[in-house]
């Protein structure tokens, strides 16, 4: 009996599904997303699955091993701000923090164009309505003493308030509770006992961290989702039960680590943004078993165009995030996005009279034009098939045919306001989309630090094998590769499903470098003490783990922290000189040499213990691109083709992917189908078929 491990990801456009069999060999199934219910889509692509395999789904239900999911239903409902009304209960004179929002909530994760544009900038979207704020008297102080105890009357005729006039769930985040949060648990026995279905969330338990507004922010969050978060969870449980999958259910977190279904429910939103880093940890994975350290990690979906970049094979993390211009107290691994998918409506601007693309899409609801599907607005998908990239005939494997009368007509008549005809529009689509995603990688490298020219770009999801010839050429990369062809387009799921077990615990402690040994030692130790019961509790061998333990420094006259290894072993004096030092390389690597300022003293704000399997998943798969076949490949028929290069249709080579073997060498143009994506080989670049199914793409002389 096979043992499967089977991961979904739920996109905007599709839902990606990935089902691993005991030897490595991998089934792709694809359905689409059904926003209406986002559990359907998920039960869809499970169906498309098992009917791949041959198997009922009772019968591959049956056979699973392991079964884990990044989701989007948190994120969607942020971004469409249609989750729950939501009280905060804070601290005597903070009832503002959320308003003021740092002084800088017009311009927060806003690109500089509209920045610069005041008149297109705007404060973002409030959670929380001014008069669903009450302020409790509590005081404790930056020593995390108390200085006014709670006043229990007080926060019950407050909450009383609140749910009175309709408010449906609770964030409660006291002022300095990160150091103490002795008020914020005596609030949640109250609570727990007079409001026993209240769903509340609290600051020191989501972000034991210094920041009294992001911390608020995300306990806001966390509840502005959380019911409905909980009623998915508890569905999607339902009717997996229901056709014979009682199991676990594993959930994919920002940071990369997968938690329970049950955890889920008390903290959604780790889950925001999830699905696209199943798809970098694919990447740092899949790159250390070929050699590649620096990758730039490129996933074209069906809504955005999600990039991340790896340097040195360290997965890049980030403490704090922003989520519609609220800053947040989530670790994440970085991935930022723009509206470049496949999805994405081209429109003309009316003021310029230019063509634009994004950041609207079509969704999976009516998608495209040539879905079928009721779109009438022309996306990037349409503009792949009208130029001939994409094969209407056999899209997702001919589990869908494509309209390319309907997406012509479409393009037609938006090139008609700009001047252009049907396959020049189409180009101008396409030209304007991979533009978007340029620069998008351009602000992830370039202004970063980073040489483009350095890394190996890693383009996958739906459209990254049929765009990344032109997106990654005006950078001067030197190596694209579309990982193992077909699987590149879930490769986010794929990614998913080599995750495991992991959590990341915090403490705030700040001190001055030279460090105490003694209170770092103590501090850790309870930090383990906590992350052992929490194994325990979800019924994870704690001798299968291993754990990585850090530190956040600063320069105490400089502004920025940065994380430090804190290395193995006894925490004795040697050791908190290694972590000083460790600092230092850290952040001269990151801001450059010689510009920290070490005369100034050094501080200590936060240890950090991460927990992950002691042996992780390695990214091999079986059945791809297996050595020993000839390499002498013909085409399997030609397709018709605009090439932006030589502006003119000339008929082109196709190629059947799955059949090419490794060794396999081919010049471009030529097209490199598979049943859910296909990788475009453009004009003088050349393609080697790399043993196990890698694509390398690369410049030709």
């Amino acid at each position: 009996m096979s043992n499967y491990r089977v991961s979904i990801d739920i996109g905007g456009t599709f839902t990606d599904c990935t089902i691993v069999d005991g030897n490595g060999a991998v089934t792709i199934a694809k359905s689409p997303s059904t926003p209406d219910d986002f559990s359907r889509g998920f039960i869809d692509s499970l169906e498309t699955g098992a009917s791949a395999l041959g198997v009922e789904l009772s019968e591959l239900l049956a056979q699973t091993a392991r079964m884990s999911h990044g989701t989007t239903v948190g994120i969607n409902a942020v971004v469409s701000h249609t989750g729950s009304r939501v009280g905060l209960v804070s601290t005597v004179g903070h009832g503002d923090s959320l308003r003021l929002l740092n002084n800088t909530g017009r311009t927060n994760g806003q690109p500089v164009e509209r920045i610069l544009n005041y008149a297109a900038s705007s404060l973002p979207e409030r959670f929380v309505r001014r008069e669903d704020v009450r302020e409790v008297s509590e005081r404790i102080d930056c020593f995390g003493d108390v200085v006014i105890p709670l006043n229990v009357d007080e926060l019950i005729a407050s909450v009383d308030s609140l749910l009175e006039q309709g408010v449906e769930t609770l964030a409660v985040s006291y002022l300095w509770s990160h150091l103490n949060n002795e008020h914020e648990e005596r609030t949640r026995e109250v609570l727990s006992e007079r409001y026993p279905d209240l769903y509340v969330s609290y600051g020191a338990r989501l972000a034991q961290r210094m920041g009294e507004y992001p911390r608020a922010a995300t306990a806001v969050l966390n509840s502005y989702i959380g019911p409905l978060m909980s009623d998915y969870v508890r569905s999607l449980l339902a009717k997996l039960e229901q056709r014979g999958y009682t199991d676990r259910l594993l959930f994919a977190q920002c940071d990369g680590g997968l938690i329970d279904a049950t955890d889920v429910i008390d903290r959604p939103v780790m889950t925001l943004e999830s699905g696209p880093v199943g798809g970098v940890i694919a990447c740092a994975k899949a790159g250390a078993e070929v050699g590649h350290e620096n990758i730039i990690a490129a996933d074209m979906g069906g809504t955005t165009f999600d990039v991340s970049v790896i340097a040195e094979a360290r997965l890049p993390i980030r403490d704090g995030v922003v989520v519609e211009q609220h800053d947040l107290f989530l670790r994440m691994v970085d991935v930022e996005s723009v509206g470049a998918g496949g999805g994405s409506l081209a429109w003309v601007e009316q003021q310029s009279g230019a063509l634009r693309v994004g950041p609207q899409s079509a969704g999976a609801d009516p998608g495209p034009v040539c879905y079928g599907r009721g779109g009438t607005q022309p996306t990037v998908t349409d503009a792949d098939l009208v130029l001939g990239l994409v094969n209407g005939e056999n899209f997702l494997g001919g589990r869908m045919k494509l309209d390319i009368k309907a997406a012509e007509a479409a393009i037609a008549a938006l090139g008609e306001q700009v001047g252009l005809g049907v396959m020049e529009c189409a180009a101008g689509i396409q030209e304007v989309a991979d533009n978007l995603m340029e620069d998008k990688i351009r602000s992830m490298t370039i202004a970063r630090g980073h040489d483009p020219r350095d890394f190996a770009l890693y383009a996958f999801g739906g459209g990254g094998a049929v765009h990344a010839g032109l997106f990654s050429r005006g950078l001067g990369i030197n190596r694209v590769v579309i990982p193992v062809g077909d699987l590149a387009s879930v490769w986010s799921a794929y990614g998913i499903g080599l995750e495991g077990y992991g959590r990341t615990y915090e403490a705030p402690g700040f001190m001055k470098a030279p460090l105490d040994s003694a209170r770092v030692a103590s501090e850790f130790e309870r930090l383990e003490a906590v992350a052992r019961a929490d194994a325990e509790r979800s019924n994870v061998d704690w001798n299968s783990l291993s754990s990585k333990r850090s530190a956040d420094l600063k320069y105490a006259l400089q502004v920025y922290d940065v994380e430090a290894d804190v290395p193995d072993g006894d925490l004795d004096e040697a050791a908190m000189e290694e972590i000083v030092e460790s600092f230092a390389r850290t952040y001269a690597r990151r801001f450059g040499e010689g510009v920290g300022y070490p005369e100034g003293g050094i501080d200590l704000m936060a240890l950090r213990l991460l927990v992950e399997p002691a042996e992780p998943l390695r990214a091999l798969v079986t059945g791809y691109a297996e050595p020993g076949g000839t390499t002498d490949a013909k085409p399997s028929g030609e397709r018709d083709v605009y090439w932006s290069e030589h502006r003119e249709t000339s008929a082109t080579p196709v190629f059947d992917g799955p059949s090419l073997a490794a060794g396999t060498a081919l010049s471009g143009p030529a097209l490199i189908d598979y049943p859910d994506t296909t990788a475009v080989l453009r004009p003088g670049l050349n393609l080697t078929v790399e043993p196990g199914g890698n694509l390398t793409i690369e410049p030709g002389a």
